[in-house]
């Protein structure tokens, strides 16, 4: 292993110093992980920390204090700097595992040797769109599901694994069912009878073809008697100015059968 190491380098980061050299928490922090509960001002506030900063020594009258806290100037000096102890003691502070991380560092710094950087995270790849979907897919269909509905929770398990549904950006807002059937929504259905959406779902109720659900933000407010089968069936669509997807009750023109008896307008 060279011996050429001159700065404090912790997973393949070189650790700013001021004039004083000491170290910056700020850019510890940020290579332990950016967690806000670790952030450097909540270590220098806390009790024991100003206990062990007591007893290290620090005060006015010494050159260089164990912490120094920087508010003023470029932004490039603002923060907090500590000495080879107090960034000890925060790293204890951190975790076990980033205390022997940062000693590691010190040690190899006292060397002149390049520390080790296996244990730098590896970044984690997104799964490919089209894989996911083909994988979506295939589950979907080993599980009973029809063509449309495996489609549908296709680009579900596409949001899931890579945060991305495909069939917006295909514009396919809502997929089309099996058969030849135009399955429609209930405003759809209630508009040449001159009723609203809320009254055909009423209707709908009362004559026993769907019951009231307590919907999410992807399911739908209402599900499908077993008489209600025969009539509707459950679409997958996409949320306007939403990559997510909402489930949608949608139902056969035949459905209109049992909405003409409450028509506000001729038939």
């Amino acid at each position: 292993m060279s011996n050429s190491n001159t700065s404090l380098t912790i997973l393949s980061t070189t650790i700013r110093r001021d004039a004083e050299g000491r170290y910056s928490l700020s850019d510890c922090w940020k290579v332990s992980g950016k967690d806000k509960n670790n952030q450097p001002s909540k270590w220098f506030e806390a009790e024991k920390t100003q206990e062990f900063l007591r007893v290290l020594g620090g005060g006015p009258e010494n050159r260089a204090t164990p912490v120094s806290v920087i508010t003023n100037g470029p932004n490039e000096g603002r923060g907090y700097w500590a000495d080879r102890k107090a960034v000890i003691h925060y790293a204890t502070w951190i975790s076990p595992d980033f205390y022997l991380t940062v000693i590691s560092a010190f040690d190899a710094l006292v060397t002149g040797q390049i520390p080790n950087t296996e244990s730098k995270p590896k970044r984690i790849r997104k799964t490919p769109v089209l894989r996911a979907f083909r994988d979506g897919y295939g589950i979907a269909k080993t599980l009973g599901l029809d063509d449309n509905q495996a489609a549908s929770h296709a680009g579900r398990y596409c949001l899931h694994k890579c945060g991305e549904n495909p069939h917006p950006a295909l514009g396919l807002d809502t997929r089309t069912a099996p058969t030849q059937d135009n399955y429609q929504t209930v405003t759809e259905l209630g508009r040449p009878l001159g009723l609203s959406g809320q009254r055909v779902n009423k209707i709908l109720e009362e004559k026993g073809l769907q019951v009231h659900a307590k919907g999410s933000s992807s399911s739908s407010d209402w599900n499908m008697t077993d008489k209600g089968l025969a009539y509707g069936r459950m679409f997958d669509a996409v949320r306007a100015g939403s990559t997510g997807s909402q489930q949608m009750l949608k139902w056969k023109p035949s459905t209109a059968e049992f909405l003409r008896p409450f028509a506000k307008v001729p038939a």
